[in-house]
Protein backbone atom coordinates (compact mmCIF):
# COMPACT_ATOMS: atom_id res chain seq x y z
CA UNK A 1 0.00 0.00 0.00
CA UNK A 2 3.00 2.87 0.32
CA UNK A 3 4.82 1.91 -2.29
CA UNK A 4 1.86 2.01 -4.60
CA UNK A 5 1.00 5.62 -2.62
CA UNK A 6 4.84 6.78 -3.04
CA UNK A 7 4.22 5.46 -6.85
CA UNK A 8 0.79 7.88 -7.58
CA UNK A 9 0.93 10.61 -5.18
CA UNK A 10 1.67 12.96 -8.10
CA UNK A 11 -2.20 11.49 -9.21
CA UNK A 12 -3.47 11.45 -5.72
CA UNK A 13 -2.45 15.47 -5.34
CA UNK A 14 -3.85 16.37 -8.74
CA UNK A 15 -7.19 14.50 -7.74
CA UNK A 16 -7.46 16.01 -4.57
CA UNK A 17 -6.91 19.35 -5.93
CA UNK A 18 -9.53 19.13 -8.51
CA UNK A 19 -11.97 18.33 -6.16
CA UNK A 20 -10.77 20.97 -3.47
CA UNK A 21 -11.15 23.01 -6.31
CA UNK A 22 -14.86 21.78 -7.12
CA UNK A 23 -16.20 22.39 -3.89
CA UNK A 24 -14.42 25.62 -3.18
CA UNK A 25 -16.42 27.32 -6.29
CA UNK A 26 -19.72 25.02 -5.05
CA UNK A 27 -19.68 25.78 -1.09
CA UNK A 28 -17.23 28.88 -0.90
CA UNK A 29 -19.72 31.28 -1.05
CA UNK A 30 -21.17 29.39 2.47
CA UNK A 31 -17.93 30.29 4.50
CA UNK A 32 -17.95 33.03 6.74
CA UNK A 33 -17.12 36.48 5.06
CA UNK A 34 -13.99 37.47 6.23
CA UNK A 35 -12.02 41.23 5.63
CA UNK A 36 -10.34 39.88 2.74
CA UNK A 37 -12.71 39.26 -0.20
CA UNK A 38 -10.15 36.90 -2.13
CA UNK A 39 -11.30 33.52 -1.32
CA UNK A 40 -15.10 34.36 -1.60
CA UNK A 41 -14.47 36.23 -4.93
CA UNK A 42 -12.62 33.38 -6.28
CA UNK A 43 -16.11 31.74 -6.76
CA UNK A 44 -17.33 34.17 -9.21
CA UNK A 45 -15.17 32.50 -11.94
CA UNK A 46 -16.70 29.17 -11.65
CA UNK A 47 -17.47 28.27 -15.24
CA UNK A 48 -13.76 30.06 -16.04
CA UNK A 49 -12.66 27.23 -13.60
CA UNK A 50 -14.97 24.52 -15.00
CA UNK A 51 -13.71 25.58 -18.98
CA UNK A 52 -10.50 25.08 -16.74
CA UNK A 53 -11.03 21.42 -15.48
CA UNK A 54 -12.29 20.62 -18.29
CA UNK A 55 -9.26 21.07 -20.28
CA UNK A 56 -7.25 19.82 -17.56
CA UNK A 57 -9.25 16.52 -18.14
CA UNK A 58 -8.59 16.52 -22.08
CA UNK A 59 -4.72 16.57 -21.12
CA UNK A 60 -5.15 13.74 -18.98
CA UNK A 61 -6.78 11.84 -21.70
CA UNK A 62 -4.19 12.70 -24.46
CA UNK A 63 -1.45 11.51 -21.87
CA UNK A 64 -3.36 7.97 -21.25
CA UNK A 65 -4.20 9.01 -16.98
CA UNK A 66 -7.70 7.78 -17.76
CA UNK A 67 -8.62 7.90 -14.15
CA UNK A 68 -7.04 11.45 -13.03
CA UNK A 69 -9.33 12.28 -16.90
CA UNK A 70 -12.45 10.34 -15.09
CA UNK A 71 -12.13 12.00 -12.05
CA UNK A 72 -11.85 15.72 -14.01
CA UNK A 73 -14.78 14.75 -16.00
CA UNK A 74 -16.87 14.26 -13.06
CA UNK A 75 -15.64 17.83 -11.55
CA UNK A 76 -16.96 19.48 -14.49
CA UNK A 77 -20.01 17.88 -14.53
CA UNK A 78 -20.95 18.44 -11.08
CA UNK A 79 -20.13 22.52 -11.91
CA UNK A 80 -22.06 22.08 -14.61
CA UNK A 81 -25.38 20.69 -12.83
CA UNK A 82 -24.71 23.49 -9.90
CA UNK A 83 -24.35 26.09 -12.41
CA UNK A 84 -27.64 25.38 -14.44
CA UNK A 85 -29.72 24.96 -11.48
CA UNK A 86 -28.94 28.61 -10.53
CA UNK A 87 -29.38 30.07 -14.33
CA UNK A 88 -32.87 29.70 -16.34
CA UNK A 89 -33.40 25.96 -16.72
CA UNK A 90 -36.31 25.73 -18.08
CA UNK A 91 -36.97 22.44 -20.19
CA UNK A 92 -39.22 24.02 -22.63
CA UNK A 93 -38.36 27.63 -23.90
CA UNK A 94 -41.58 29.87 -24.13
CA UNK A 95 -43.33 29.58 -27.70
CA UNK A 96 -43.42 33.25 -29.20
CA UNK A 97 -46.73 33.59 -29.29
CA UNK A 98 -49.49 36.15 -29.82
CA UNK A 99 -49.44 37.19 -26.05
CA UNK A 100 -49.01 40.37 -24.93
CA UNK A 101 -44.90 41.38 -24.16
CA UNK A 102 -43.51 43.60 -22.14
CA UNK A 103 -39.51 44.25 -23.06
CA UNK A 104 -37.31 45.72 -21.06
CA UNK A 105 -33.63 46.81 -21.66
CA UNK A 106 -31.43 47.61 -18.85
CA UNK A 107 -27.94 49.40 -18.74
CA UNK A 108 -25.73 50.82 -15.97
CA UNK A 109 -24.53 54.68 -17.79
CA UNK A 110 -21.33 54.10 -16.05
CA UNK A 111 -20.52 50.73 -18.51
CA UNK A 112 -21.18 53.14 -21.79
CA UNK A 113 -17.90 54.12 -23.67
CA UNK A 114 -19.72 55.55 -26.42
CA UNK A 115 -20.86 59.55 -26.67
CA UNK A 116 -24.23 60.46 -25.23
CA UNK A 117 -25.82 60.36 -29.31
CA UNK A 118 -24.77 56.98 -30.00
CA UNK A 119 -26.57 55.81 -26.94
CA UNK A 120 -29.23 57.48 -27.57
CA UNK A 121 -29.64 56.35 -30.76
CA UNK A 122 -28.70 52.82 -29.52
CA UNK A 123 -31.59 52.96 -28.08
CA UNK A 124 -34.12 54.03 -30.36
CA UNK A 125 -32.77 51.29 -32.30
CA UNK A 126 -33.58 48.65 -29.78
CA UNK A 127 -37.01 49.57 -29.23
CA UNK A 128 -37.37 48.74 -25.70
CA UNK A 129 -40.93 49.27 -24.18
CA UNK A 130 -39.12 50.24 -20.76
CA UNK A 131 -35.26 51.17 -20.62
CA UNK A 132 -33.74 51.11 -16.94
CA UNK A 133 -30.95 53.05 -16.39
CA UNK A 134 -28.38 52.73 -13.43
CA UNK A 135 -25.87 54.89 -12.19
CA UNK A 136 -27.56 58.03 -13.97
CA UNK A 137 -25.71 61.27 -13.11
CA UNK A 138 -27.17 64.74 -14.03
CA UNK A 139 -25.09 65.26 -16.78
CA UNK A 140 -26.21 62.05 -18.27
CA UNK A 141 -29.58 62.73 -17.29
CA UNK A 142 -29.61 66.37 -19.50
CA UNK A 143 -29.22 64.16 -22.24
CA UNK A 144 -31.82 61.36 -21.81
CA UNK A 145 -34.56 63.74 -21.19
CA UNK A 146 -33.79 65.41 -24.11
CA UNK A 147 -33.26 62.17 -26.36
CA UNK A 148 -36.06 59.84 -24.99
CA UNK A 149 -39.14 61.96 -23.99
CA UNK A 150 -40.88 61.66 -27.03
CA UNK A 151 -40.65 58.13 -27.03
CA UNK A 152 -40.51 57.47 -23.81
CA UNK A 153 -43.62 59.69 -22.07
CA UNK A 154 -43.70 58.00 -18.95
CA UNK A 155 -40.48 58.51 -16.72
CA UNK A 156 -39.65 57.06 -12.99
CA UNK A 157 -36.28 58.41 -12.04
CA UNK A 158 -33.99 59.49 -9.24
CA UNK A 159 -30.91 61.47 -10.27
CA UNK A 160 -27.72 61.48 -8.26
CA UNK A 161 -24.13 62.08 -8.24
CA UNK A 162 -23.38 58.94 -6.20
CA UNK A 163 -23.74 54.96 -7.55
CA UNK A 164 -27.40 54.88 -6.50
CA UNK A 165 -29.00 57.49 -8.97
CA UNK A 166 -32.09 55.25 -11.21
CA UNK A 167 -34.39 55.57 -14.04
CA UNK A 168 -37.00 53.81 -15.59
CA UNK A 169 -38.12 55.08 -18.74
CA UNK A 170 -41.30 53.17 -20.62
CA UNK A 171 -43.75 53.87 -23.18
CA UNK A 172 -46.65 51.73 -20.80
CA UNK A 173 -48.69 53.95 -18.23
CA UNK A 174 -47.55 53.80 -15.14
CA UNK A 175 -50.44 52.12 -12.89
CA UNK A 176 -48.15 53.47 -9.56
CA UNK A 177 -45.19 54.88 -8.84
CA UNK A 178 -43.11 54.42 -5.69
CA UNK A 179 -39.69 55.01 -4.26
CA UNK A 180 -38.49 51.94 -1.44
CA UNK A 181 -35.89 53.49 0.60
CA UNK A 182 -33.37 50.66 2.12
CA UNK A 183 -29.78 51.87 3.90
CA UNK A 184 -29.73 56.03 1.74
CA UNK A 185 -30.50 53.68 -1.62
CA UNK A 186 -33.64 54.44 -3.11
CA UNK A 187 -35.23 51.70 -5.20
CA UNK A 188 -37.60 52.61 -7.77
CA UNK A 189 -40.48 50.82 -7.92
CA UNK A 190 -43.69 51.46 -10.80
CA UNK A 191 -47.07 48.85 -11.58
CA UNK A 192 -47.75 48.11 -15.16
CA UNK A 193 -49.49 46.07 -17.31
CA UNK A 194 -48.94 43.05 -19.74
CA UNK A 195 -51.99 42.93 -21.52
CA UNK A 196 -54.63 43.18 -18.66
CA UNK A 197 -52.75 41.69 -15.99
CA UNK A 198 -50.82 43.74 -13.70
CA UNK A 199 -47.07 43.34 -12.69
CA UNK A 200 -44.43 45.27 -10.48
CA UNK A 201 -41.08 46.86 -11.40
CA UNK A 202 -38.47 47.10 -8.95
CA UNK A 203 -34.86 48.75 -9.71
CA UNK A 204 -32.16 48.00 -7.48
CA UNK A 205 -28.75 48.81 -7.03
CA UNK A 206 -26.45 47.31 -4.33
CA UNK A 207 -23.10 47.72 -3.56
CA UNK A 208 -20.09 44.96 -4.17
CA UNK A 209 -20.17 43.00 -0.32
CA UNK A 210 -16.07 43.09 -0.66
CA UNK A 211 -16.07 42.74 3.55
CA UNK A 212 -18.34 41.67 6.24
CA UNK A 213 -19.93 45.15 6.92
CA UNK A 214 -20.97 45.68 3.44
CA UNK A 215 -22.20 42.05 2.66
CA UNK A 216 -24.24 42.02 5.90
CA UNK A 217 -26.20 45.32 4.28
CA UNK A 218 -26.12 43.85 1.06
CA UNK A 219 -28.02 40.88 2.33
CA UNK A 220 -30.38 43.44 4.11
CA UNK A 221 -30.75 45.02 0.94
CA UNK A 222 -31.80 41.93 -0.59
CA UNK A 223 -34.13 40.58 2.14
CA UNK A 224 -36.25 43.89 2.03
CA UNK A 225 -36.56 43.23 -1.57
CA UNK A 226 -37.73 39.65 -0.84
CA UNK A 227 -40.26 40.78 2.05
CA UNK A 228 -41.75 43.84 -0.66
CA UNK A 229 -42.07 41.21 -3.23
CA UNK A 230 -44.25 38.81 -0.98
CA UNK A 231 -46.50 41.69 0.15
CA UNK A 232 -47.53 42.27 -3.57
CA UNK A 233 -50.60 40.53 -5.17
CA UNK A 234 -49.20 40.86 -8.16
CA UNK A 235 -46.07 39.11 -9.69
CA UNK A 236 -42.26 41.44 -9.47
CA UNK A 237 -39.44 41.53 -12.26
CA UNK A 238 -36.55 42.85 -10.22
CA UNK A 239 -34.04 44.76 -11.77
CA UNK A 240 -30.70 45.97 -11.14
CA UNK A 241 -26.59 45.94 -10.92
CA UNK A 242 -26.45 43.28 -7.84
CA UNK A 243 -22.62 43.53 -8.13
CA UNK A 244 -22.73 39.58 -7.39
CA UNK A 245 -23.09 36.61 -9.74
CA UNK A 246 -26.09 34.45 -9.85
CA UNK A 247 -24.54 31.56 -8.45
CA UNK A 248 -23.67 33.48 -5.36
CA UNK A 249 -24.78 32.22 -2.13
CA UNK A 250 -26.46 35.93 -1.35
CA UNK A 251 -28.47 35.67 -4.73
CA UNK A 252 -29.35 32.05 -3.96
CA UNK A 253 -31.15 32.78 -0.91
CA UNK A 254 -32.77 35.99 -1.74
CA UNK A 255 -33.94 34.02 -5.65
CA UNK A 256 -35.17 31.15 -3.00
CA UNK A 257 -36.88 33.60 -0.70
CA UNK A 258 -38.14 36.00 -3.08
CA UNK A 259 -39.53 33.11 -4.98
CA UNK A 260 -38.02 34.13 -8.27
CA UNK A 261 -36.74 32.74 -11.50
CA UNK A 262 -33.04 33.54 -13.67
CA UNK A 263 -33.74 35.11 -17.08
CA UNK A 264 -30.02 34.53 -17.94
CA UNK A 265 -29.85 30.65 -19.27
CA UNK A 266 -25.90 31.00 -18.71
CA UNK A 267 -22.92 33.40 -20.12
CA UNK A 268 -20.35 32.97 -22.16
CA UNK A 269 -16.62 33.00 -20.13
CA UNK A 270 -14.93 35.14 -22.34
CA UNK A 271 -11.93 36.65 -20.50
CA UNK A 272 -12.86 37.37 -17.38
CA UNK A 273 -16.64 38.74 -18.01
CA UNK A 274 -18.63 38.24 -14.97
CA UNK A 275 -22.39 38.72 -14.68
CA UNK A 276 -23.37 41.33 -12.24
CA UNK A 277 -26.90 42.73 -13.93
CA UNK A 278 -29.85 40.39 -13.71
CA UNK A 279 -33.45 40.56 -14.21
CA UNK A 280 -35.27 37.95 -11.82
CA UNK A 281 -38.93 37.74 -12.04
CA UNK A 282 -42.05 35.52 -10.50
CA UNK A 283 -43.01 32.23 -11.61
CA UNK A 284 -46.37 33.66 -13.07
CA UNK A 285 -44.33 35.47 -15.83
CA UNK A 286 -42.09 33.44 -18.21
CA UNK A 287 -39.47 34.92 -19.91
CA UNK A 288 -39.63 34.20 -23.89
CA UNK A 289 -36.17 36.08 -24.75
CA UNK A 290 -32.75 36.88 -23.15
CA UNK A 291 -29.69 38.92 -24.85
CA UNK A 292 -26.66 40.07 -24.15
CA UNK A 293 -26.03 43.83 -25.01
CA UNK A 294 -22.39 44.65 -26.39
CA UNK A 295 -20.49 47.47 -28.18
CA UNK A 296 -18.97 47.78 -31.16
CA UNK A 297 -15.55 46.34 -29.47
CA UNK A 298 -17.75 43.60 -27.59
CA UNK A 299 -17.89 45.35 -24.09
CA UNK A 300 -20.71 44.61 -22.33
CA UNK A 301 -23.56 47.29 -22.03
CA UNK A 302 -26.45 46.15 -20.65
CA UNK A 303 -28.87 43.05 -21.07
CA UNK A 304 -32.26 42.65 -22.62
CA UNK A 305 -35.04 40.36 -21.79
CA UNK A 306 -38.72 39.90 -22.73
CA UNK A 307 -41.61 38.97 -20.58
CA UNK A 308 -45.39 37.19 -20.95
CA UNK A 309 -47.80 35.62 -18.69
CA UNK A 310 -47.50 31.86 -18.79
CA UNK A 311 -50.62 30.51 -19.97
CA UNK A 312 -52.02 26.79 -19.45
CA UNK A 313 -51.10 24.87 -22.61
CA UNK A 314 -47.32 26.16 -21.58
CA UNK A 315 -47.85 24.76 -18.16
CA UNK A 316 -48.73 21.37 -19.57
CA UNK A 317 -46.08 21.34 -22.13
CA UNK A 318 -43.43 21.73 -19.19
CA UNK A 319 -45.11 19.10 -17.44
CA UNK A 320 -45.26 16.42 -20.05
CA UNK A 321 -41.35 17.11 -20.94
CA UNK A 322 -40.68 15.86 -17.58
CA UNK A 323 -42.77 13.01 -17.55
CA UNK A 324 -45.55 14.14 -14.85
CA UNK A 325 -48.78 14.85 -17.10
CA UNK A 326 -50.41 11.69 -16.46
CA UNK A 327 -54.14 10.11 -17.90
CA UNK A 328 -57.09 12.25 -17.33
Amino acid sequence: MVKILKQNWLGLIAIGAMLFVTMGFMFTPHLPYSNNPMVEKACEFAVHGMVGLLVLSLMFFALGRYNLMLVGMACVGALCIFLKGESNNHLVLPENNTAPKMSIAHFNLSYVSENYNEFIERLQKIDADIISLQELTPDWDAFLKQGLEKKYTNILKNVRIDPFGKALFSKKDFLKKDTLNASGNANLKAMLKIGAKKINLISTYILPPLNSTSRDKAISELDNLSLNVHSSIHPTIIIGDLNMVYWSNEIRAFRKNAELENTRRGFTPLGFKIPYDHMFYSKDLECSRFEEIEDADSNHLGILATFQFKTEAYEEEIRASVGFLGSK
